[in-house]
């Protein structure tokens, strides 16, 4: 029972939402007001007892002070709590050093209030600290200067003082030994506390750790999934080719096999990747390239593809509408550059500086007709509408063949 009490005289005042720090010192300041009041009440006493009645009672209105003390901390002025106990309590003991003489050993109190300065304040609070120790040396130094004679009792004599030290010393000694329990306790308290907080956040953090391996794995698990099902679609349409007799009708069902074997690529790349986020560009022009010769076979052999890949990474937001157009653009080479010849040359140029990324498809074939940037053919389309979607500046430019350059500016996702 007398530890719940001493618990809740302790926590006066603490609120749920309070920090570390403020808790400490509501916690400190309570205990030593505590601890004040049992001194000033048996202290109170003792004098009564030595039958120093006008010493007694001020000594017991003491009591009253450390009642204030509480009262301060509960309405949540903690600071000036604080102050006001400490500051009070020098007062008391420079009166009463002064009243009852050195003999008496009432300056022996000055070290549990040095020890409740140094513990209670942090030890960035030099202000606060600088005050509170400077106000009971002044105090002392001013009994000593007046030889302990500005509140002098005339009425204790040499046996009263003797009486009073030996009630004092162990007193005082009693209560330096319970505020450096007290701060030990407390700090041992922030010290289990604080390696809670440690423990936990491992937990979590290894809780977090699970998810996210959890979240890759269903990422990886997902992008071959997608793969997986794109390269069916694109396999359906091998099918269909192959039953179709009309040539116009399998030139759009291959165009349509190869842009969906573009996005295939992409997801690929990405299940194979560590990161999710971001493709290898140059691997994958050439994977694109390789797929592209292969749904062309009479024609592959004849079209040189030349490449100036530099290695870039591309998110998965631009990697493919980037793949895509590339895609058409390579297939519009095959379809319609070299029509009436017996070889061509196509030449890719891929590169970043930084954020920019510049791609590059140009060949030596017969170039585009007049009239092209009003073209309604879905490839046209794509490569204006894919353009757009990422931002970038593109152009034609024909002279001895055709040549596609799109810059464009890659953002984080």
């Amino acid at each position: 029972m007398a530890l719940n009490i001493w618990k809740n005289i302790s926590s006066i005042g603490i609120k749920p939402d309070y920090s570390e720090e403020q808790i400490k010192r509501i916690m400190l300041t309570n205990q030593y007001c505590l601890v004040a009041l049992i001194i000033f009440f048996f202290s109170g006493i003792n004098n009564f007892v030595l039958g120093d009645t006008f010493s007694a009672i001020i000594i017991e209105l003491y009591t009253l002070v450390c009642l204030i003390g509480f009262w301060l901390n509960k309405k949540g002025h903690h600071a000036f709590a604080t102050s006001f106990i400490l500051l009070s309590i020098s007062i008391a003991i420079f009166y009463f050093d002064s009243y009852s003489g050195l003999a008496s050993g009432t300056f022996l109190y000055y070290f549990p209030l040095a020890l409740a300065v140094a513990f209670i304040f942090e030890s960035s609070e030099k202000k606060a600290i600088a005050i509170h120790f400077t106000f009971p040396i002044i105090l002392l130094t001013i009994n000593v200067l007046t030889h302990y004679q500005l509140f002098r009792s005339e009425f204790l004599t040499d046996s009263d003082r003797y009486n009073m030290f030996m009630f004092n010393l162990p007193f005082s000694i009693t209560s330096i030994g319970l505020f450096v329990f007290l701060t030990m306790s407390n700090n041992k308290r922030q010290h289990d506390l604080y390696e809670q907080q440690i423990n936990e956040r491992k937990e979590t953090e290894k809780i977090i750790k699970q998810a996210l391996i959890e979240k890759e794995i269903l990422l990886a698990e997902i992008h071959h999934r997608v793969k997986n099902n794109l390269s069916i679609i694109a396999s359906l349409f091998n099918l269909q080719i192959s039953t179709i007799e009309n040539e116009d009708a399998q030139n759009i069902l291959l165009e349509s096999k190869n842009r969906v074997k573009s996005m295939a690529l992409i997801h690929d790349k990405l299940y194979k990747n560590d990161s999710f986020n971001d493709v290898d560009f140059s691997a994958y022009i050439s994977e694109l390239v390789t797929e592209i010769k292969y749904s062309y076979p009479t024609l592959s052999a004849n079209i040189d593809i030349q490449t100036n890949i530099s290695n870039t990474k591309l998110n998965v937001n631009n990697a493919i509408p980037c793949g895509l157009i590339l895609n058409e653009l390579l297939t519009n080479c095959y379809k319609h550059a070299f029509k009436g010849r017996d070889k061509g040359t196509i030449t890719i140029e891929f590169s970043s500086i930084g954020k920019n990324v510049t791609l590059k498809v140009k060949d030596d074939g017969t170039g585009l007709k007049a009239g092209y940037e009003n073209s309604e053919s879905l490839g046209m389309v794509v490569i204006l509408s894919l353009s757009e979607q990422l931002g970038g500046k593109h152009s034609f430019t024909v002279d001895n063949g055709t040549c596609f350059e799109l810059t464009f500016v890659q953002e984080p996702i």
